[in-house]
């Protein structure tokens, strides 16, 4: 009986001990995160190394934006419509699905959109090259160039004067200046899954770009019930990156950007996109990592070599 009895307890001590010590390394918690699965969860990649989507290229990934920028028809600017109508786009957009090979696809890839973003980067060298002439004659403005000031701060989101000073016109300088090719080409091929993703496919939207207007774009498929954003949609890629430039350039959510470019030309250094990602950090809700990732994807594709030199102050090498 003493030894039938030593031996349930024995036996009820050794199951106290195991429930203490629990479940054993391998097995996972109810409470451990579940990672998401989606055409719009982009995945956080190690700083310097390319991310999994940008190897597959094969998921339709966009970033949710924190910021809720206002980005429908209406935020083309009237010079930029006038200039798509006279200078049409001649090239359809490729099929980057159906380039299997992995550096084909991306050959085809930034040999598509980088074109279109050193357009508009000349364009923007342009406006900057006539207001520097103004600025060194800004008590002597003739009523042709006051007006053509007040459109350039109108379409850069800043108050229209009767009349302006040094202050006003280096204001609309740190706006409306260029956006290096190599950050561009990260981001769209980070937002656009290498530009087969269904934003990109049927909106030619390769950014990820929102507006709020019903039917403005493509309603999401993870979108929550109470939201209202659509994904924007384009008439082609050029207008994808126009967009996604004059965004930089004036939403307040990248007043980090803007300021880092700013006193790069101060310091007449090379403005890169290694600079600027780090202004980054409210495009994405996954701010830092989304910041690591785009410049991961800079590093590993070596994208500094498609800026343009004249794009640029002195030249020192993007590394």
């Amino acid at each position: 009986m003493e030894k039938k009895i030593l031996w349930i307890v024995s036996f009820a001590v050794i199951i106290i001990l195991w429930m203490k010590a629990g479940p054993s390394k391998d097995a996972v918690s109810p409470s451990a995160p579940v990672s998401k699965q989606g055409d719009e969860q982009n995945k956080v990649a190690p700083k310097k190394v390319e991310p999994k989507a940008s190897q597959a290229a094969d998921k339709a990934l966009t970033s949710k934006k924190v910021e809720k920028t206002h980005s429908n028809e209406e935020d083309v600017t009237e010079d930029e419509q006038n200039y798509f109508k006279s200078h049409p786009v001649n090239k359809g957009t490729p099929d980057f699905a159906a380039i299997t090979d992995v550096k084909t696809r991306k050959k085809a890839f930034f040999e598509f959109l980088t074109p279109f973003v050193n357009e508009k980067n000349t364009l923007i060298l342009e406006d900057r090259k006539r207001l520097t002439t103004l600025l060194n004659k800004v008590d002597k403005l003739s009523q042709q160039d006051k007006q053509w000031i007040s459109k350039r701060r109108k379409d850069q989101r800043l108050d229209v004067l009767e009349k302006y000073t040094k202050e006003d016109i280096n204001a609309l300088l740190n706006r409306l200046d260029i956006i290096p090719v190599s950050l561009v080409l990260a981001q769209s091929a980070n937002e656009s899954a290498w530009g087969t993703s269904r934003f990109a496919t049927q909106g030619n939207n390769f950014f990820g770009q929102w507006c709020f207007r019903k039917g403005c774009g493509l309603v999401p498929e993870s979108r929550d019930s109470d939201a209202d954003h659509e994904v924007r949609k384009f008439n082609d890629a050029r207008e994808s990156v126009f967009a996604y430039i004059d965004n930089l350039n004036t939403n307040a959510a990248y007043k980090k950007l803007r300021a880092i470019r700013l006193a790069l030309r101060e310091a007449q250094q090379t403005i890169t996109g290694l600079e600027l990602v780090h202004g980054l950090e409210h495009y994405s809700e996954r701010g830092q990592a989304y910041v690591d990732e785009i410049e991961g994807l800079i590093n590993y594709n070596k994208l500094w070599r498609f800026n343009r030199n004249s794009e640029q102050t002195p030249s020192t090498e993007e590394r």
